[in-house]
């Protein structure tokens, strides 16, 4: 009833505003062309709209002379209207023509400056004034070539007579509903027409402005709250109907565009009536979801992206569907009040705001249809009802922004009692997993190492499984532990002078394996650096915290990690060029479960905020500075220490299982003990003693350094070395640098190097062994797995070079008896045919048996240029055997001098001779092609000879071969070096390529260090 009592007062209001302008303009108004207005003092009053009958002339564009001289019956038409409603001889006037309007007023207001406001003349217009032309809109002209605009003009004239005569020349060649004058012409004083036209400019400015700002007011809430796009589509709602009153009444948009071509003036007129009702759907759609129907409002969408794509086609065409805008706006209007009445209907909240606000803006849409058909000139009313439209939606946003504020209030208090609950839940639970689980650790661990233990080995390997799986386990209660404890202010912090450039530089190595290969990380801290007074393990940890965050948004360009003092800070920056940061996320990026946060990869997935908290321990402080697309710059705060120099290690470093002993206070480096040579090298003297104290007595000669520089003299001097225990955190050059220096002239076989550490991130891992370390272990560390490690890695190096050795063996064991039968006879045969023939051939020969035969057990890699004098001089003997059948091909090496294994090109070159060329009738060629390429040398072995199907090079690769001379045993050999690689491919009558990477190992650099 209340819903049905709005209506009705609101439809009341409509037509008692309609019968009073009725009733108010029947009065007076022009009866045959003249209007007597004698009685009415302009001055004074209002102005007068001139409406009634005026003399009409078809078709013509005349003057003043024109009236004067037909004598004619004149014909006459009603203003306000369209043209082509009005019949002449009993016929209607054309849709698109041209004609000329006349009107005679009678005034009281002699010798006086009066004014006129035209409004929508359509669609171009000449005004005159006792034959004078006074103003105009347009072009109009008896054909097409007339010139179209239709804008509202205020003119001013001094009248001298009480009479006066208006003309009106009107055109319309485009309008498909007609022409005409289809709003009043105002005629009064000249201050009268001022405010009138002032009025309604100012009417349509506070409308435009005021749904600009609207609009700019929601687009801002709806850009920080993206999910609600109700806010979006009532901001473009208040956009079009800014766009909207720009085009319609006094049409301002002119002001600011004076030169837009009609055309697209009208599109926009168009384009901003259907956008307001198309987005003012969409907002109720959103808002109302549970009374609106989807598939319902899809068709009015596309009904109204119909109306928006005819306005596309000419003037000519869309102007014939100029009903079906209004009658969109109807449908638009009527379905937004129905699902606003099933609203209000099940009372959602401010569903009455809403469905006062629709009665307020129909009654607006009725007004203004009204004005379009001429009953109503929406001029005489000032524009409220869309302000109370806005101020009922402001309502309904403001009542729905208070109730979800409300229940977010709620909501933080619930949860942050149940953060509370979860915190003690998670640390009471953590502290009943500990001791159970260090329980099952202890009884898998023992049922492995126990002497009488049955288990299979497919059983050991489960009971590991599971032995790995509970220690995962383990730390991830350590992490939730430590996580409780920050939260409380319970972690311990140690803190001790630390070595900034070694904790950065090993940090940058350790991240340098797994960067994407478009990015650079650098760092810029210098070696003389201040040492900082911190937690070595928690400032690595906040380092890597920050350095893994960059790594993560960087896609492309550079990291930098560097550093400056400041008073008694030194100020950490890691400086990207990633995506960037936004205001909105700077402003919450330390926040505790903020989405921007990156956790470690160590478990304990603390983030930025446990990063700010760490860093607060230690003393400093922590900020960013970003923008979108540039990157960012994390900068922290660390204290100086007081003392500089070569810090102790933590006591958790120091802390061996073992009987006390002293700090041997000598100079580096120090050799004790005999046996097998172990290098060991470590900048805490304390550690180093520890390892002595530990290898010597097991038979060892140690060779102790406190530096990288010293382990790559050491291994000059001392080429016997059986293994390397390198420490990964060192000044002056890292583990991991070492250890690749090393692997440039040794292979992980030759010499085996065993990585210290107290580093417990699976990255350092990752790191050691992509630098070339065979193993890993951590600090603290127990001795006796230290020893057995030790022991298992030189006895792995022993049994690979027994298998060398025994390859190598194998290899001269492939000059069979028939070969040796068939050179000798060869030369025989010679001796009696070609002296100098068989002279060259047992050179070559005996250059061949003592290049096979010359390698000693000791030897792994051996110059090139020795390798290829052996393939050389059995090319020239299967030359001489097979005379005319091998062609032989070789590039210049000149600028290669290289390490290769020893037997590894000349097998492979007598497979293409013996298996290959010769096989053919004709014979064929072999080439033999070797490159550098990078760090590596490639060799590519190629023949056309008779080929292989695939089945014989799967038995080839795969040992399955008998009569060869290894092929797969070379592809064997090669993998015990690292970053080789063997190509085999073959087609039956096309012949075989064999390609060879191998490092590139300088022989002249190799030499030097012999």
């Amino acid at each position: 009833m209340k819903i049905l009592f709005m209506f009705i007062i609101a439809f009341s209001i409509v037509g008692i505003t309609v019968h009073y302008h009725q009733s108010s303009n029947k009065s007076v108004s022009a009866q045959k062309g003249v209007l007597d207005l004698s009685h009415y003092n302009l001055q004074k009053e209002h102005p007068f709209p001139l409406d009634g009958e005026w003399q009409f002339v078809p078709g013509k564009l005349v003057d003043h002379s024109y009236f004067a001289q037909n004598n004619r019956k004149p014909t006459y038409i009603k203003v306000p209207s369209i043209w082509s409603k009005n019949k002449i001889e009993g016929k209607n006037l054309p849709v698109y023509s041209s004609g000329t309007y006349r009107l005679v007023v009678h005034t009281k207001n002699g010798n006086s400056v009066l004014g006129i406001k035209t409004s929508n003349i359509r669609m171009s217009n000449s005004i005159y004034i006792n034959g004078k032309l006074i103003g105009s809109s347009g072009v109009p002209k008896n054909d097409t070539s007339y010139i179209p605009q239709n804008t509202p003009y205020v003119k001013y004239f001094y009248s001298k007579d009480t009479e006066i005569e208006l003309i009106v020349h009107v055109a319309n060649f485009d309008y498909a509903s007609g022409g005409g004058i289809m709003e009043p012409i105002y005629l009064g004083s000249s201050e009268g027409i001022q405010v009138m036209r002032e009025k309604a400019v100012a009417y349509d400015l506070i409308m435009i402005a005021a749904f600009l700002i609207i609009g700019v007011y929601f687009i801002g809430f709806y850009i920080r709250l993206r999910k609600n796009k109700s806010l979006l589509y009532f901001s473009l709602f208040s956009f079009a109907v800014g766009i909207y009153s720009a085009t319609h009444g006094e049409k301002l948009i002119y002001l600011v565009a004076s030169g837009i071509p009609y055309a697209i003036f009208e599109r926009l007129q168009g384009l901003s009536s259907d956008l307001l009702g198309l987005f003012l759907l969409l907002f109720f759609h959103h808002s109302l979801r549970a009374f609106s129907n989807k598939r319902t409002v899809k068709y009015i969408v596309f009904f109204g992206m119909f109306l928006m794509i005819s306005m596309m086609f000419p003037i000519r065409i869309n102007s014939k569907l100029e009903l079906l805008h209004p009658f969109y706006l109807v449908i638009v209007f009527l379905y937004l009040v129905w699902i606003q009445l099933k609203a209000v209907m099940k009372r959602t909240l401010g569903g009455t705001y809403l469905m006062l606000g629709s009665i307020t803006i129909i009654v607006y849409f009725v007004f203004n249809v009204l004005n379009l058909i001429g009953k109503l000139s929406i001029n005489s009313l000032p524009p409220f009802l869309p302000y109370i439209y806005l101020s009922f939606l402001s309502l309904y946003m403001a009542n729905l922004f208070a109730a979800t504020y409300r229940k977010n209030e709620e909501m933080s208090i619930k949860l942050l009692e149940v953060d509370r609950f979860k915190d003690e839940f998670l640390e009471k639970t953590s502290h009943e997993f500990r001791t159970p689980l260090h329980a099952i650790i202890a009884i898998l661990q023992s049922m492995i190492s126990s002497p009488s233990s049955t288990l299979t080995k497919g059983q050991t390997e489960k009971v590991n499984l599971a032995v790995g799986s509970a220690k995962r386990l383990s730390n991830l209660v350590n992490d939730i532990l430590d996580l409780s404890k920050l939260k409380r202010g319970e972690l311990v912090i140690k803190k001790t002078q630390v070595n900034l450039y070694s904790v950065t530089h090993l940090l940058t190595e350790m991240f340098s394996y797994i960067l994407n290969k478009d990015v650079i990380l650098r760092n810029e801290i210098p070696k003389n650096v201040s040492y900082v007074y911190a937690d070595e393990d928690r400032l690595r940890q906040i380092l890597y915290n920050l350095v893994g965050n960059a790594i993560k948004h960087t896609d492309q360009g550079e990291i930098v990690v560097s550093a400056h003092k400041k008073n008694d800070f030194i100020h950490i920056f890691i400086r990207d060029t990633g995506i960037g940061i936004s205001e909105q996320q700077l402003e919450a990026i330390f926040d505790l479960y903020n989405r921007g946060d990156v956790s470690t990869q160590n478990g304990f997935g603390l983030g930025l905020n446990i990063t700010k908290q760490l860093v607060e321990l230690q003393g400093g402080s922590i900020w960013v500075e970003s923008e979108i697309g540039k990157g960012s710059v994390f900068t922290f705060s660390v204290p100086i220490a007081l003392m500089e120099g070569n810090p102790n290690r933590n006591a958790s470093e120091s802390s061996y299982e073992i009987p006390t002993i002293s700090v041997y206070q000598t100079s580096f480096p120090f050799i004790t003990g005999s046996g097998k040579k172990i290098l060991v090298a470590d900048d805490d003297h304390t550690n180093l003693a520890v390892l002595i104290e530990a290898l010597v007595p097991e038979g060892y000669q140690v060779i102790a350094v406190d530096n990288g520089n010293d382990v790559l003299d050491q291994l000059t001097k001392h080429p016997d070395i059986s293994i390397v225990l390198l420490d990964i955190m060192m000044p002056k050059l890292s583990g991991y640098e070492v250890c690749k220096l090393i692997r440039r002239k040794y292979s992980l076989s030759e010499l085996p190097i065993l990585m210290l550490t107290a580093a417990v991130l699976p990255e350092d891992l990752v790191a050691a062994f992509q630098s070339g370390a065979n193993d890993f272990i951590h600090k603290p560390f127990d001795l006796m797995e230290l020893k057995a490690r030790v022991s298992n890695l030189i006895m792995i190096k022993e049994s690979a070079k027994a298998a060398t050795d025994m390859e190598v063996a194998f290899l001269q064991a492939q000059i069979k008896p028939h070969f040796l039968y068939n050179v000798l006879n060869s030369i025989l045969s010679l001796s009696y045919t070609d002296v100098n023939a068989s002279r060259k051939m047992i050179t070559d020969f005996a250059q061949f048996l003592r290049g096979s035969f010359d390698f000693s057990n000791t030897i792994q890699l051996v110059p090139l240029k020795k390798e290829l004098t052996l393939v050389q001089a059995y090319v020239e003997i299967e030359k001489v055997r097979f005379t005319g059948k091998i062609q032989f091909h070789m590039d210049d090496i000149n600028n290669i001098d290289c390490l290769v294994p020893p037997l590894f090109l000349q097998p492979i070159i007598e497979n293409a001779i013996r298996h290959g060329v010769t096989k053919k009738v004709d014979g064929g060629k072999v080439s033999l092609r070797i490159r550098k390429v990078e760090k590596t040398v490639v060799f590519e072995i190629e023949d056309n000879g008779v080929g292989m199907s695939q089945e014989r090079i799967h038995e080839v690769l795969t040992d399955r071969s008998t009569g060869g001379v290894g092929i797969h045993n070379i592809s064997r050999r090669l993998k015990q070096y690292q970053h080789t690689s063997f190509s085999f491919q073959s087609e039956v009558n096309q012949g075989t390529k064999v390609v060879i990477s191998f490092p590139y190992i300088d022989a002249s650099e190799k030499r030097s260090h012999e």
